[in-house]
Formats: C-alpha cells, sequence, structure tokens
C-alpha cells in the first residue's frame, strides 16, 4: 500500500508519498491539472493508493479525479490537522508530509464529507445568488446613504422595485448630484435584479424536482431558500447518526467548558456550515410573526424560552428546533405535523 499528502495550490502543488513503511517514494511539485495528477498517481496505483489532501475551493473536482484513478480520498478539514495549523515551520513540504505521515498512521481526523454533482451544483447556484443578493444589497444601501445625506429619508423597502426607483428618478432635487447617482446606478440594481432572478428560476427548478425540498415546506417559517440551503448543505440526512450532530454541524450547537467540579455553555461555536445558520434564523423569526395555527406550538415553545433567557437566545434555540424538526422528517420520511411539537412542549 501507498500513501501520499498533497499540499495543494494554485497552479502547483506539493505532493509527498511513501510506501506502507514510510519510505520516501516520490517528492516534489506537480502541476495542479488533472493530467498531472495522472501522470504522478498512476505508476504507485498497482497494490493500492491512499491519497490525504485538505479540504479547499479546489478539492471537489481534485477528489473526484484522484477516484477515478482509482485511490483512495481522504479529504481533511485544515483546522482539525493541528501538526500543521500549529507548526512553525508551515511549507508546501511540510504540510505534504505531514498528510502522508498521519494517513499512514491512521491519525487524520474524520474526513469531510464529499457530496455527489447534483449537490455541488445546487451548493454553487445557491451561492451565486447569495453572492449578487449581497452586491445589490450594498448597492441599495450606498444610494441610501445619498439621499440621506440631503435629508431623503426612504421606508426599510424604498428601493427594493424597479417603480420606486423609477418614481425618486423622477423627482426633483435641490441637490444637483442625486439625479446623476440615480442614474448611474440604475443600471447596475436592474442588471443585478435580472441576474438573481435567471438565477432562481433554475433553482426554483431544482425545487420542484427534490420532494424533500417540499416536505420542509410544509414548516412554518421554512420557504424555498431555506429548504434548499439545508438539502445542499447536509447532502443526505442518513450521514448525520442524531440531530444533535445535525446542529452541530450548522454551527449552532454552544460551547462547552466541563471540569471535574461543573459544565458550563457558553455561546454557539459558529463552526459549519454559515448558510443554514443564516436562512434558518431568518426562518425562526417568521415563525415567531406567524399567524398559522400550525406556528403556534413552535411559538409556545418560543415564547417560554424568551421569559427565561430573552428573546435572542430564543431566537436560536428556536432555530435549533426547527432543525432538529426537519433532521426528524427526513429521517422518517414525514411531513411537518403541529401537534407532536405541541406534545413536546
Amino acid at each position: 500500500m501507498n500513501y501520499c499528502g498533497i499540499d495543494i495550490g494554485g497552479l502547483q502543488s506539493y505532493l509527498y508519498l511513501t510506501d506502507k513503511d514510510g519510505r520516501k517514494k516520490k517528492a516534489g511539485y506537480v502541476d495542479t491539472t488533472a493530467s498531472a495528477l495522472e501522470e504522478n498517481l498512476g505508476p504507485y496505483l498497482r497494490g493500492g493508493l491512499s491519497v490525504a489532501i485538505e479540504a479547499g475551493n479546489q478539492t471537489a473536482w481534485i477528489h473526484d479525479k484522484i477516484k477515478s484513478l482509482g485511490a483512495k480520498v481522504w479529504v481533511v478539514n485544515p483546522k482539525k490537522v493541528k501538526l500543521i495549523a500549529e507548526s512553525r515551520q508551515k511549507t508546501d513540504k511540510v504540510d505534504a508530509k505531514v498528510l502522508c505521515e498521519l494517513l499512514r498512521l491512521k491519525g487524520l481526523p474524520r474526513p469531510v464529507h464529499m457530496p455527489g454533482q447534483e449537490t455541488r451544483s445546487l451548493r454553487g447556484l445557491l451561492a451565486a445568488r447569495r453572492q449578487l443578493v449581497t452586491a445589490r444589497v450594498k448597492l441599495v444601501n450606498t444610494v441610501r446613504g445619498f439621499l440621506r445625506q440631503e435629508g431623503v429619508r426612504l421606508q426599510s423597502k424604498g428601493l427594493a422595485s424597479l417603480k420606486r426607483w423609477h418614481e425618486l428618478m423622477g423627482k426633483t432635487y435641490k441637490a444637483a448630484h442625486l439625479p446623476v447617482v440615480l442614474e448611474a446606478f440604475y443600471p447596475s440594481f436592474l442588471q443585478l435584479t435580472r441576474s438573481i432572478q435567471q438565477l432562481e428560476r433554475e433553482i426554483r427548478q431544482v425545487e420542484r424536482n427534490d420532494a424533500r425540498a417540499r416536505r420542509l415546506k410544509t414548516i412554518p417559517g421554512v420557504g424555498w431558500v431555506s429548504a434548499l440551503t439545508f438539502l445542499s448543505a447536509v447532502d443526505t440526512i442518513q450521514r448525520f447518526p442524531s440531530s444533535r450532530k445535525l446542529v452541530g454541524y450548522s454551527g449552532l450547537a454552544p460551547t462547552v467548558r466541563e471540569s471535574s467540579e461543573r459544565t458550563q455553555y457558553g455561546p454557539i461555536t459558529r463552526e459549519g456550515r454559515k448558510e443554514i445558520r443564516g436562512t434558518w434564523v431568518e426562518a425562526a423569526h417568521r415563525v415567531v410573526t406567524n399567524r398559522s395555527s400550525e406556528a403556534r406550538p413552535l411559538q409556545k415553545w418560543y415564547w417560554k424560552v424568551a421569559k427565561r433567557r430573552g428573546s435572542k437566545t430564543a431566537i436560536v434555540a428556536l432555530t435549533r428546533k426547527l432543525l432538529t424538526v426537519a433532521y426528524q422528517m427526513l429521517k422518517q420520511g414525514k411531513d411537518y405535523d403541529p401537534a407532536l411539537i405541541g406534545r413536546a412542549a
């Protein structure tokens, strides 16, 4: 059996390869291309080859390529490989060698889950939409700032529609620069809006073809963005042995400091998929203001926590509750049932 650690770089990556006894068989820089990986790893596939790489922005295609050659691939979270993260001699060679040695000695942490192509495509679409929405929000806030400087105050969604933009551009202002600013920013707002709509059409098509998304949307406050963000991050619910593991994966689990005398819980870890936290915290806020009868058991649970711990803590707790409900629904293949929430509360 051969073992290999690769420190991935943009143009070149460092490869360190040994046999089962730790004797070096190959080391050096290789181009970060599919053909170079095949050329350098191919001769060592006979008898078995295991390769360790760190998770990063090129992990997906490199993982797929190495796996297609017939090698085993171990993708690790770089933050969990302390020998690399805390090393004073942090070089490409050292990182690759440490990965190789830890792999050979079975000392690497649990591998990172690598989703399939469909899930990766959904992640890409949702990530692109988030970037465009963020860009549009920044643009709108900039324009609001220009207007506010001249005493023009808008409502919270005063620049959310094309109609409102046209109304503002048709007004007369004392400050001569405001019409120019509005005319300059409007084309960018229009293009961003059209791009977001284009992505959303593609994403909604995925939603229509996924029964799990339709099931999650039966939860009060959960819309198509929350549902698909959950599914893109989780991929398959079966890989989580419990809802507690899922909550930890989302970064919503509390930090724990434990001693022989007591256990102290602190703020949430914020380690994990931040997109789940963002969209499902928003869903929790929508639950609190939801007027449907299906939301009442969740609201009662929320207010019970809020009276003891405050509204901010209660929102985080409600988000964890929603994720737990979603976990059980997908595990059991059932839609949301408010009666079960009431019983648990």
